[in-house]
């Protein structure tokens, strides 16, 4: 597995864990972002291009209590991994 995988999948985890927290949001999301890790560990996930989102971050901020939140700020380090790191 190389660094970028890696350290992907690690963000995914950390998503997972505020999911896991936010009884609210969390059974929702959680399984979203178990389809991504899916994807990345297939290869099946499309590069984005520098342009296309996963649209969890939206999804989140769209019912989060606060900008604040745990799950939100994780789920953006994702989106934003997703963004610069996951062109090609």
């Amino acid at each position: 597995m190389d660094a970028r995988t890696a350290d992907f999948l690690g963000l995914i985890d950390q998503a997972m864990a505020a999911a896991g927290a936010d009884s609210r949001q969390g059974p929702g999301v959680l399984a979203a972002l178990r389809s991504l890790r899916g994807q990345i560990e297939s290869g099946s996930l499309e590069p984005s291009r520098g342009v296309v989102t996963l649209g969890l971050a939206r999804h989140v901020a769209d019912t989060a209590s606060s900008l604040a939140s745990p799950l939100l700020q994780a789920v953006g380090e994702l989106e934003r991994f997703y963004l610069e790191r996951y062109q090609r």
